[in-house]
């Protein structure tokens, strides 16, 4: 009966966790990321350290430079990128003009359809009119979902330099949460966990910024009429795992017709593609992240989950999601596969605590004395022995 009472609280608890958790998501995922982010930029912050920086100069340095990158790249991006949105809203005017006047006389479904959709002189109108709310509507929400993902990775920047900051205090603190006896495991798999969701976030912060880089200046040398958006579509698509390369062709060859070079630039565009995409795949990634150890299966259904629930900021935030699931469900799994260790003697932790003693006395007497913190530990560590001989003894 005390059994099944115990089962019985675990099972309750656990789901009071979920539905804490689906109830405060949004503050959830913002962590989580949070975390992802100081993880990836943890390997530069202990390199400046490394060469004498203090700490909190180093974070400070990486954090700003992370920050100005940002802002410097949407500050020289946004311009090109307006003017390639009017061009294209303006192609996407004459092209519905010139669909009109060809399926007006043509078969009997153009002419249907036709028949339903505005005449070309009257889209100003329809657009200010009621029929057009829905597209004004929909602008609206696309504009107000850039705007909440840009203020939802200024959020997650500045989360993660506090996470970088007190790593070892939240460390500690969550880790007294737990029994002693699995401390070293749970900190084993946090420390995994964590060193692999650097490397798959640099991997993709790497992969996406070359693609868009290289596309950008591939198409503006092939005579795209859009380069930068379209650069900027792909590498965002290419964050998504298989269907990634699909969607990134695809978009290349849909702004490749939509310039004046037609079907001979679209085709160029996507070989162009496929080949960043190739290289990327197979130079770049293995430097950084094995992606095959891992189900893009599940990062396509979270994907499809996330944009359902968030839009595009589940899009954008998905994929490092599904793979800290994935990486930590795998790491769990590989410690608690590992034998235990056999357990350590009180007899054999008497005799090394006894040699210390020796050694440590030895030096007290001698020419080169060891400081005398040495002996508070000492201390500390004769205690802790004979606690663990009554704990052992309560045991028997």
């Amino acid at each position: 009966m005390r059994r099944l009472a115990t089962y019985t609280l675990i099972v309750a608890a656990t789901i009071a966790v979920l539905i804490l958790l689906w109830q405060f998501r949004s503050i959830f995922i913002l962590l989580a990321l949070s975390l992802m982010v100081a993880a990836a930029l943890r390997p530069s912050i202990d390199a400046l350290i490394e060469r004498g920086m203090p700490a909190t100069l180093a974070r400070v340095l990486i954090y700003l430079l992370l920050i100005g990158a940002l802002g410097a790249g949407l500050y020289f991006a946004s311009g090109p990128l307006l003017d390639e949105l009017q061009l294209l809203s303006n192609y996407l005017v004459v092209l519905y003009e010139s669909t009109y006047q060809r399926w007006e006389a043509g078969t009997g479904l153009q002419e249907a359809i036709v028949a339903r959709l505005p005449a070309p002189d009257q889209l100003a109108e329809t657009m200010t009119g009621q029929s057009g709310l829905a597209i004004v509507q929909l602008l609206f929400g696309a504009a107000q979902s850039v705007v909440g993902v840009l203020a939802s990775v200024l959020i997650i920047v500045v989360l993660s330099l506090y996470w970088s900051s007190d790593r070892a205090h939240f460390e500690r603190l969550w880790l007294s949460l737990l029994p002693a006896n699995q401390r070293v495991q749970a900190r084993t798999i946090y420390q995994q966990t964590e060193t692999s969701m650097g490397a798959y976030l640099r991997s993709e912060f790497v992969q996406a910024l070359l693609a868009v880089i290289m596309l950008a200046l591939a198409f503006s040398v092939l005579g795209l009429d859009y380069p930068l958006l379209t650069a900027l579509l792909a590498g965002v698509a290419w964050l998504v795992p298989i269907a990634g390369f699909v969607f990134a062709v695809g978009l290349s060859f849909i702004f490749g017709l939509a310039s004046s070079g037609g079907l001979e630039l679209a085709l160029s565009a996507v070989l162009i593609t496929g080949v960043v995409m190739a290289f990327l795949e197979f130079v770049i990634e293995p430097r950084f992240f094995q992606r095959n150890e891992f189900s893009g299966l599940l990062i396509v259904l979270l994907v499809l989950l996330m944009v359902d629930a968030y839009g595009l900021i589940g899009f954008v935030i998905a994929p490092p999601l599904a793979v800290l699931l994935q990486i930590s469900i795998s790491h769990f799994a590989r410690v608690m596969q590992r034998p235990a260790a056999p357990p350590i003697q009180i007899e054999s932790l008497e005799e090394r605590l006894a040699q210390v003693q020796t050694a440590y006395s030895a030096q007290v007497n001698g020419e080169s004395p060891t400081p005398l913190e040495v002996g508070s530990l000492l201390e500390r560590l004769d205690a802790l022995v004979d606690r663990a001989r009554a704990v052992a003894i309560e045991r028997e």
